[in-house]
């Protein structure tokens, strides 16, 4: 028999403890091929017996989530993201027996009890600086022998595309406009991790780190992904401003990558359980 989904809370009055950007939903599926390439590799590896209750932490536009929903015969699936307009468009589609269901929520603060034994993220916790609260929360909603799976952006050598945006913020004309800003991102060790995640109650099961690359094929297509990527930052700004900021960042990250069009990062893989 299908499991029923516990009560959930309203997407439109959820309270939120934390500032997010709004991503829109109809732009990030304009050019999310990456992030869906990227998190389509893990699914492939991602062994569900079809019962499973999951959380999908940062589930954008709903798209994986519902990947996930067609292998839970047996099974739910909630996804929750901090952005209004991301979790308008992932409510737009159709809703099965296994899900999934869309709510607003701030990883931090997880609106829910101890009812999933399953909860996954994917390219979305790097965008929650303070990681250990969230990891902290994943913990709260998994049952004992609840397990996690977790693909973020991780340290590496060379600066990240958002390590860029923060180089540009700072400097001329810009640093104005962000003298009191904080950084919107988390790069984690993945050497320190084990431990981080282990003072929030889960333990590694196993972890990989991945160099990889995603050719756009333009600096035009690029900076097309970028000006939906970086709302933290262009948030702040005029409407008349965003594209000329979104033009110097592509410009400096080109000191970074060998070519243009070409976008580079340092892919960081965890299972744990509790």
């Amino acid at each position: 028999m299908p499991y029923i989904v516990p009560p959930l809370p309203s997407p439109v009055t959820e309270a939120l403890t934390v500032s997010v950007a709004d991503w829109s939903g109809e732009d990030y599926q304009r050019v999310s091929s990456l992030q869906r390439a990227v998190a389509s590799e893990t699914l492939a590896d991602l062994v569900l017996r079809g019962d499973e209750r999951i959380l999908d932490i940062g589930c954008g536009d709903g798209f994986l989530t519902r990947e996930i929903a067609a292998r839970l015969p047996a099974g739910f699936i909630v996804g929750m993201d901090p952005s209004p307009r991301m979790v308008a468009a992932a409510d737009s589609g159709p809703v099965t027996s296994a899900g999934p269901r869309f709510v607003r929520g701030d990883a931090r603060r997880l609106p829910f009890g101890r009812c999933f034994d399953m909860a996954v993220s994917f390219n979305a916790l790097h965008w929650v600086p303070q990681l250990d609260e969230a990891l902290t929360a994943m913990t709260a909603i998994l049952e004992p022998g609840g397990r996690s799976l977790i693909q973020m952006v991780c340290a590496a050598d060379r600066p990240s595309i958002e390590y860029t945006a923060m180089t540009v913020a700072h400097s001329a004309p810009w640093s104005g406009h962000f003298a009191d800003f904080s950084t919107p991102f988390v790069h984690p060790d993945p050497a320190e991790f084990a431990d981080v995640a282990n003072a929030c109650g889960l333990q590694v099961s196993s972890l990989t780190v991945r160099d990889r690359e995603w050719d756009f094929g333009s600096a035009a297509q690029f900076r097309a992904w970028c000006a939906v990527g970086t709302t933290a930052w262009t948030d702040r700004l005029a409407e008349p401003d965003r594209a000329a900021f979104v033009d110097d960042l592509v410009a400096a990250y080109q000191s970074v990558v060998p070519r243009p069009g070409l976008f580079r990062f340092m892919q960081m893989r965890a299972e744990l359980h509790t």
